[in-house]
């Protein structure tokens, strides 16, 4: 071997060789971009369902307590910022009026409300007498349909624990009304304290 050839083969070795790590630079590269591509997918995603989780409507059903008569307020409310469609509402054990002393009033049960749109803020409420009642816990499902997906919700509501909270809405429009409010407001922490 000529040392014209010698050298010729050292070259050809030598990029070979620089071919051979350009190559595994190359998919070194490839790996981290896909990885790179990957972790941005799944950071989007999470955005994703964190904008949906803000901005979707948040159907609750509630129990609140009356403070001028015996009755109990059955509240249906969207506290979320999108539109929602009530799908259902099952209360287990079922509302029966027959158990709480009444006849005649089942016509309107919150839970054969179907298919109602409930702008953000905007609530259903019927009453219910619970004074005599000897169901004291419910377990609740309701599900509703809000930006295009659908929603369950399973949870219980005790009503022996209502009379324990403590809740102030006042709703203020002049000088007359915020004096009204304050002398409910003291006379219902009076109540609760004696």
């Amino acid at each position: 071997m000529t040392s014209a050839e010698w050298h010729s083969t050292l070259f050809q070795f030598i990029g070979l060789l620089l071919s051979l790590a350009t190559f595994i630079g190359s998919v070194v590269a490839i790996y981290y971009t896909y990885q790179n591509l990957k972790e941005m997918k799944k950071q989007l995603a999470e955005q994703k369902n964190q904008y949906f989780e803000q901005n979707r409507g948040n159907l609750v059903f509630y129990i609140s307590k009356n403070d001028v008569s015996a009755f109990h307020s059955l509240i249906i409310k969207n506290f979320g910022n999108s539109p929602a469609k009530l799908i259902s509402l099952k209360i287990t054990p079922d509302l029966d009026w027959s158990k709480a002393g009444q006849s005649n009033m089942d016509e309107f049960k919150i839970t054969n409300l179907k298919n109602v749109f409930l702008a953000p803020q905007q609530h259903i409420s019927s009453g219910f007498d619970f004074s005599t009642y000897p169901d004291k816990v419910f377990d609740i499902e309701i599900s509703y349909e809000t930006c295009g997906k659908l929603i369950t919700e399973k949870y219980s509501i005790d009503i022996d624990f209502i009379g324990n909270l403590l809740t102030m809405e006042p709703q203020i429009r002049d000088e007359l009304s915020a004096l009204k409010n304050i002398n409910k407001s003291i006379t219902a922490l009076s109540d609760k304290f004696i």
